[in-house]
């Protein structure tokens, strides 16, 4: 690659990444919280959306109003294949299948959080 002042640039990975997971793995937890939200979290790696961040937020959203949305790639995989963790809270209303819902929507595993 080279830019307009004809200096040339090369970039090389400083790390060998693992193959990715031959289906989508993860984790999934959802809890009724006494003041009428839900708090859930997910996470995972090899999911079939290549960006998981946006199709998970779009799925979920599609559950209520998200609040305290976050959302972390891991440095590295961990030992269970997951990449990246996200976080937040739904409407009370919501029920927990929406969030299973939300994950297998936006390309992850098969879930009963």
């Amino acid at each position: 690659m080279s830019d307009k002042n004809d200096i040339k640039y090369t970039i090389k990975s400083t790390q060998a990444r693992p193959p990715p997971p031959s289906s989508p793995q993860g984790t999934c937890k959802a809890k009724a919280q006494v003041l009428f939200h839900y708090t859930w979290e997910v996470s995972g790696g090899g999911w079939k959306d290549g960006d998981t961040k946006a199709a998970l937020r779009k799925k979920m959203g599609e559950c209520g109003l998200i609040t305290k949305w976050k959302f972390d790639y891991y440095d590295e995989p961990e030992s269970d294949g997951t990449e990246w963790h996200a976080s937040g809270t739904l409407p009370w209303a919501i029920a927990d299948h929406c969030v299973a819902w939300a994950v297998e929507a936006a390309g992850g595993f098969p879930s009963k959080c």
